[in-house]
């Protein structure tokens, strides 16, 4: 029944290595020598745990044959052990290739395995499935070279205990203290929180990305326009030019300071940006263009570029000479799980066949309220007419 278990066990580790190199060769984005230990980690452990199987396999038909398969797996099975330090290294930013405690960590494990091979010959251990060990100076010595290279281990983990992610350290730690065939289980399982972890990035920096190219696109004719109101404003009204000259640079300014901004910012500063276009806009579409505000609370944060795409948008489509003037209302209010920030307007309407038009700076504004704050976005036509955007803030832990 033992042995039986044992077979399992060692099938178990060589489908564990196995994955674990799949899982190294899939991960993209590690560096060449990451990649390398973790190859030798996970093949060494593969090789380990096959000698195993057909020393157990072999030793009914040759028991010298067993023998010499096990002599051969207690050189390979301290590797995987000595490859994980190295990895702990290569994780701290260190070359292992050069520092001094990789070197004595490989000369104790000659000296641990050099005692175990001695102590077998010695008969020390019983080589058979299911022999005894008995108390002898080389088994002793092979134990007390195991205990000081986990030693030498947490030594080199608190020295190096600032390098290290929360991660890495509860990995490292327990990697120290437990088996090979735990050590290679959790470096795949770290490997897999890579995975996720790079997948996340990517796809915050596609959204970064996006975000950089919705501000560098603005509309070459608004800023065309804008410059050729403040054109003629200069000869009209020269004290209203130079006001739309100051809102106008703050809307630049806004714009490119959101370029290189991550994560959220103050809804006040998104609404003081949203004024500055609109006062812009205001000036190019004199009676054609009115706005109120109801924002009682402005003690939130959001995503840059939220709010005043959303009011652009509704300009874009809804401010025409031929039509009735355009007013837009912007709101929020509080609500239990968040905030909720509305923007209507009285323009065409939202027709369903919109949905099948890209409208790229509204699922730009979608994908970066999800991505950066588990926002959401919705659009649907207001019931007297118009278009209705309802953008939601959830607060943090609800």
């Amino acid at each position: 029944m033992i042995e039986r278990l044992n077979s399992l066990a060692f099938a178990a580790a060589i489908l564990f290595g196995v994955f674990g190199l799949v899982l190294t060769y899939i991960t993209r984005g590690l560096d060449r020598w990451p990649r390398r230990l973790c190859i030798a980690i996970f093949s060494s452990a593969v090789a380990s745990a096959a000698l195993e199987v057909l020393a157990m396999a072999v030793y009914p038909v040759s028991p010298p044959f067993y023998r010499a398969i096990y002599l051969v797996d207690t050189l390979i099975t301290p590797i995987p052990s000595l490859l994980v330090f190295a990895y702990f290294l290569d994780c701290c930013g260190e070359d292992y290739r050069k520092k001094a405690v990789m070197r004595v960590q490989w000369a104790l494990g000659a000296v641990m395995v050099a005692a175990e091979i001695v102590g077998q010959l010695r008969g020390e251990i019983d080589l058979a499935p299911g022999g005894t060990v008995r108390a002898g100076f080389w088994l002793g010595l092979s134990l007390l070279l195991s205990l000081t290279l986990t030693a030498v281990c947490f030594v080199a983990l608190i020295r190096r205990w600032k390098k290290l992610t929360k991660v890495q350290r509860v990995m490292f730690c327990v990697c120290f203290l437990t088996s090979a065939w735990i050590k290679i289980i959790l470096v795949e399982l770290y490997l897999m929180a890579e995975l996720v972890r790079r997948y996340q990035e990517q796809k915050e920096e596609a959204v970064r990305q996006r975000t950089q190219v919705a501000v560098l696109q603005m509309r070459p004719h608004f800023i065309h326009n804008t410059l050729m109101s403040i054109y003629y404003l200069c000869a009209r009204d020269p004290q209203k030019a130079q006001q739309v000259i100051l809102d106008f640079s703050r809307y630049l300014q806004s714009n490119f300071t959101a370029i290189v901004r991550e994560g959220t910012i103050p809804f006040a500063e998104e609404l003081e940006h949203t004024r500055a276009y609109l006062a812009v806009e205001q000036a190019r579409y004199q009676g054609q263009l009115f706005v109120e505000f109801d924002t009682p609370n402005t003690f939130f944060r959001i995503p840059a570029l939220t709010l005043q795409p959303i009011v652009e948008n509704a300009i874009k489509h809804g401010v025409d000479p031929d039509l009735e003037p355009l007013y837009v209302t912007v709101t929020t209010e509080d609500t239990d799980r968040g905030v909720r920030i509305t923007v209507e307007d009285t323009g065409p309407g939202y027709a369903p066949s919109d949905e099948d038009e890209p409208h790229f700076a509204l699922d730009n504004i979608r994908e970066r309220l999800k991505a950066i704050c588990g926002g959401t976005l919705n659009i649907k036509p207001r019931e007297t007419g118009g278009t209705k955007v309802t953008v939601f803030i959830p607060r943090r832990g609800s």
